[in-house]
């Protein structure tokens, strides 16, 4: 069982979690496709597609196990919210260029054994279109050579009087992970990193033919 698992590292992180199945579970119209697709323990990497503020709590709650997801560098600006997202694991990244501290923070929280959860359009695409993926998320995989798991989220950019309405389902898909194969068939150059990213994003985009 989950709860009897080492697939948590904090109380808090662990509370939080079943508080939010609770919540999202008797709320909304929750589905969650693929769990049994996420390895419980060990180091690996979920790549999600971005589209509203709630996608990391989200995809948190939808996965069977502790994540420690990146986030953008302004949320940290803030002192309480700072607090309150780095007790669940949140480390800051800076968009628009390399950020050397971010990768070697996630590389950090890969040595923990936590899953690092990652957007690799860099930022929300507020619709159910994708955006082109950054070659950064491609570096980071073939730096670590830990296992990436695609998800697909759908749902949470609604309003919320339409998601209450129970007529339109919050959606969550974990797909098969991408092998530490796959991602050294990859040259470790500007090309192999674009092309990664870009596996990443047609594997999230084949979880999402799925709800078709």
């Amino acid at each position: 069982m989950i709860w009897e698992s080492r697939a948590f590292n904090s109380r808090a992180y662990r509370i939080a979690w079943y508080a939010l199945n609770l919540y999202f579970g008797v709320i909304f119209r929750w589905k969650v496709e693929g769990r049994e697709l996420v390895p419980w323990d060990g180091p690996i990497i979920i790549a999600s597609n971005h589209i509203a503020l709630i996608d990391p709590p989200f995809v948190g709650t939808s996965a069977p196990r502790e994540i420690a997801f990146m986030a953008k560098k302004d949320l940290f600006n803030y002192g309480p919210l700072r607090a309150l997202i780095t007790i669940y694991n949140a480390f800051p990244i800076r968009r628009g260029g390399w950020d050397s501290q971010a990768f070697k923070m996630a590389g950090e929280k890969l040595k923990q054994n936590l899953a690092v959860g990652v957007f690799p359009e860099g930022t929300r695409s507020k619709t159910e279109d994708f955006l082109e993926p950054k070659p950064g998320i491609g570096l980071l995989v073939r730096q670590y050579k830990v296992p990436v798991v695609p998800c697909y989220v759908q749902g949470t950019n609604r309003r919320w009087w339409e998601l209450l309405s129970r007529k339109h389902a919050l959606i969550c898909r974990f797909g098969r992970p991408i092998t530490t194969a796959e991602i050294e068939s990859f040259p470790a150059d500007k090309n192999g990193y674009m092309g990664l990213s870009r596996l990443i994003m047609e594997r999230i985009a084949g979880l999402k033919e799925k709800s078709r």
